[in-house]
């Protein structure tokens, strides 16, 4: 008895490392797609002027495979009257290419994941 318990006890070590590890490979990979994309939009805004880039929610398409939808809070390097510089927030369908993504299109602002699979799908 003593025995099949060491055999549970390493079996279940070894199921919660392997488990550990496929969730810091799946965040690893998430990581680098969202800073793919994010230089495919930094690309298509290169010649605005930006002068800071945040994004507020990525998020690979389940439907539409190698379709994603990017969300971003940008700051112009421009001023606004009372002497702030301007955010846009902005969202945009990406396709991927390769290993990285581009623009396909701008499209409306959200930080919802089903709305953003309905921009995807080409819905409102």
């Amino acid at each position: 008895m003593i025995y099949s318990l060491s055999i549970s006890s390493s079996y279940s070590r070894k199921i919660l490392f392997l488990s550990f590890a496929l969730l810091l490979l799946a965040t690893l990979s998430c990581e680098g797609k969202e800073s793919k994309a994010r230089k495919a939009v930094e690309e298509h805004l290169k010649n605005q002027g930006i002068r800071e880039l945040k994004v507020e929610m990525f998020y690979p398409s389940k439907y539409a495979p190698g379709k994603a939808y990017i969300a971003v809070d940008v700051t112009h390097s421009f001023a606004t009257g009372e002497g702030k510089f301007q955010h846009e927030y902005m969202g945009y369908i990406l396709r991927q290419e390769g290993q990285g993504w581009v623009v396909e299109k701008p499209t409306s602002y959200t930080k919802e994941e089903e709305k953003a699979e309905n921009l995807i799908a080409g819905k409102k």
